[in-house]
């Protein structure tokens, strides 16, 4: 009896993942990929870009929420010899945040404020000679698949 409504539930958890997968399909399918030199994303409609340096800025019309990607090289004389931890650390103090945690070796997060009272979350990712500090900043239903997109890119 057991192993039947074990199969069932397997059945059912199976469409449920394919009904899941198609609709996050669905919902980027409307998604326009935006290529930069160390990451692509894909952005979808109603979605400003800034640009500035090393950092783009990808900030929602309505204002809810903003995402932020900057790119910098290991090797710049500030940084150099620089762990991902004393890199967070770094960052952390900076945006006055929470102390980071580690993800993985090469992955640090932490909380902050933004300097609008926004509550926030970075990650510091380092990578062969360069280092990503992804910012979430607000609520935003498109700010999960547009942080995924860019993981995808660079890992």
């Amino acid at each position: 009896m057991h192993a039947g409504r074990l199969g069932s539930m397997k059945d059912l958890f199976l469409a449920m993942l394919v009904l899941c997968l198609s609709m996050l399909h669905a919902c980027h399918a409307y998604a326009e990929v935006k290529e930069f030199s160390d990451f692509s994303i894909d952005l979808p409609p109603g979605w400003d870009i800034q640009r500035e340096g090393a950092t783009a800025a990808f900030i929602a019309r309505d204002k809810s929420a903003t995402l932020v990607v900057t790119v910098e090289s290991t090797a710049d004389t500030f940084f150099e010899g620089m762990s991902a931890e004393e890199l967070a650390e770094a960052y952390a103090e900076e945006f006055k945040g929470s102390k980071p945690v580690k993800a993985d070796p090469n992955c640090y997060s932490f909380t902050f404020k933004s300097p609008e009272g926004v509550d926030s979350e970075a990650s510091i990712i380092v990578m062969e000679k360069r280092f990503y500090l992804i910012t979430i900043s607000g609520k935003h239903k498109d700010l999960i698949g547009m942080v995924e997109s860019v993981l995808l890119s660079i890992l």
